[in-house]
C-alpha cells in the first residue's frame, strides 16, 4: 500500500512540475523576443524613418 502511494505522490510531483513548466513557456518566449526586439531597435535608435534624411530608392524588377 505504501509503495502505491510513492508512485502516486512522484507522479503528482512530475505532472505538477511540467504544468508550471508548460506555464513559464509563454513568459520565456515574451522575454526572449523583447530581449531580440530591443536589440534591434539599438542598431537604429528606435528609428526606421527620418523625413529629410532617409533615402528611399525604388527600383523596378527584370522580368526574364
Amino acid at each position: 500500500m505504501r509503495r502505491a502511494s510513492s508512485i502516486t505522490e512522484y507522479a503528482v510531483l512530475v505532472s505538477i512540475l511540467a504544468l508550471a513548466l508548460v506555464m513559464m513557456f509563454q513568459y520565456l518566449t515574451r522575454a526572449v523576443n523583447g530581449r531580440w526586439r530591443q536589440t534591434a531597435d539599438s542598431f537604429g535608435y528606435g528609428l526606421q524613418y527620418q523625413p529629410g534624411k532617409t533615402n528611399v530608392t525604388v527600383t523596378e524588377g527584370t522580368n526574364d
